[in-house]
């Protein structure tokens, strides 16, 4: 299957690697191109800026989670009607889940789809020393195509010349563009970049952004390098797209600024198996629709909690649903959300209070990174002695207001204790592990095994 594609690789994390990523899918859709957008690792927040900037759904691919059949038939499924794909990488392109193992990282990816990397670099304050760490990323790893490099952060034209020769000549690698350092503000809090979703004016940004890349970047020579890749080989269909065996049956989804943490590729799932997907607003719906089952995703409910505590009426009714042990999944947020309360620095906020417990929110992050599961009973989405490997970030903590059952036990992450995750009570299942299907495909038969009892 021959599908042009590059991989934006970064030196570390905040290089400007998601602002370029950001430009250059604009740009190639300004010109005319379907551009198939893609995220190396667990973000959630990234992907929605794919999708403003391109009018596509952006699709996580992390070498952790998934194997490398579920990577390779996620990619194709996702481009088979694209001009181009376009792979934003995580922190540094080499960086993984330990300090050896290469499995995580952007370069595994990259080397997993045969992908040309085009690498980020933060070159403010040097030149020729620029040479020296380029050589180093081109030299570590030789299974890697490097096919270029962008500097970011220039100074005045003659710094940029200089950086441009040291690294062309010196570390033989090609420059693809000088970008010199802007003013564009790209917010940040304390999970990451701000969702797209909140802020009206990315729109805006997203241009500028992509007339920054027009102007200063080779883009004709980047879509070149797309179209270098070798052809992959196709790869079977995964069953979890297939239609064969479809059930009827409606899925409640509360997705909105809220909760806003889905993986793609889970949604699909449940679409390609024939439920029908109701969106609920968790600030202005009033009560749960005619649902069969319950899917509440992460986010930031800490940010809106006073207005999640004064939408009563949707708090009762998500509470009566689950006292009805009707199949209930919740995620990070999602947990927050069906605890008896949210504790910010703006006091105390009541929420739906099945769960007994409270979340109290720290200045600092309470865990984070990826994580290894058991099972250790039957849930609504394992069964016992399942291993499941996902990933976790929050900054909250649980505070036990009573017995907590747990479903899993915590091999690596921190999960609610250190030592369990996953809250169970009746048919509610709510942990801190965010799963991609991908990863876990057992996960939707589990939960449609539920949701069938009730239908």
């Amino acid at each position: 299957m021959d599908i042009p594609r590059v991989v934006i690789a970064g030196i570390k994390s905040k290089v400007g690697k998601t602002m370029i990523s950001i430009g250059l899918m604009r740009a190639l859709t300004n010109r005319g191109f379907k551009v198939q957008p893609f995220k190396v690792g667990p973000d959630f927040i990234d992907p929605g800026f794919h999708y403003f900037a391109t009018g596509r759904k952006s699709r996580n691919i992390d070498s952790f989670m998934m194997d490398s059949y579920s990577i390779a038939e996620t990619f194709q499924r996702n481009s088979k009607n694209a001009d181009i794909a376009i792979i934003e990488g995580k922190t540094g392109l080499f960086d993984s889940h330990d300090a050896i193992c290469e499995e995580g990282s952007t370069a595994h990816i990259a080397k997993i789809l045969r992908a040309p990397v085009l690498l980020v670099a933060d070159v403010e304050r040097m030149s020729r020393t620029a040479a020296a760490m380029i050589y180093g990323y081109k030299e570590f790893d030789r299974g890697l195509d490097l096919k270029g490099v962008i500097l970011n952060r220039t100074g005045n034209p003659r710094h940029a010349s200089r950086v441009r020769k040291a690294v062309e000549e010196l570390a033989k690698v090609e420059v693809l563009g000088t970008i010199p350092r802007s003013d564009i503000d790209m917010p940040y809090r304390h999970l990451g970049l701000i969702p797209a979703h909140e802020r009206d004016e990315f729109e805006s940004i997203f241009d500028k952004v992509a007339d920054i890349v027009e102007t200063y970047l080779n883009l004709d020579r980047i879509i070149q390098i797309a179209h270098s890749a070798e052809p992959l080989e196709e790869v079977k269909p995964n069953p979890l797209f297939l239609s064969e065996d479809r059930i009827t049956g409606n899925l409640g989804i509360v997705m909105d600024k809220s909760f806003s943490f889905y993986y793609q590729d889970n949604l699909d799932a449940f679409a390609a198996r024939g439920l029908r997907i109701s969106v609920i607003d968790s600030l202005k719906d009033r009560h749960l629709p005619d649902i069969d089952a319950l899917y509440i995703g992460g986010g930031f409910p800490e940010v809106f909690a006073e207005e999640l505590e004064k939408n009563k009426s949707l708090r009762k009714s998500i509470f009566e649903f689950c006292e009805l042990k009707k199949p209930v999944y919740a995620e990070c947020g999602g947990l927050m959300y069906l605890g008896e309360s949210i504790i910010t620095e703006s006091g105390e906020f009541d929420m739906i209070g099945f769960l007994p417990f409270s979340t109290e929110m720290n200045r600092k992050f309470h865990a984070l990174g990826y994580t290894i599961y058991e099972s250790k009973l039957d849930s609504p989405i394992s069964e016992k002695g399942d291993v499941m490997r996902g990933h976790e970030f929050h900054y909250s903590r649980v505070i036990p207001k009573g017995e907590l059952k747990f479903a899993f036990s915590v091999f690596r992450g921190r999960g609610v204790d250190g030592k369990n995750d996953g809250i169970l009570k009746y048919n509610t299942l709510a942990c801190y592990i965010h799963l991609n299907f991908l990863s876990y495909p057992k996960f939707v038969e589990r939960f449609i095994q539920n949701l069938k009892s009730e239908v």
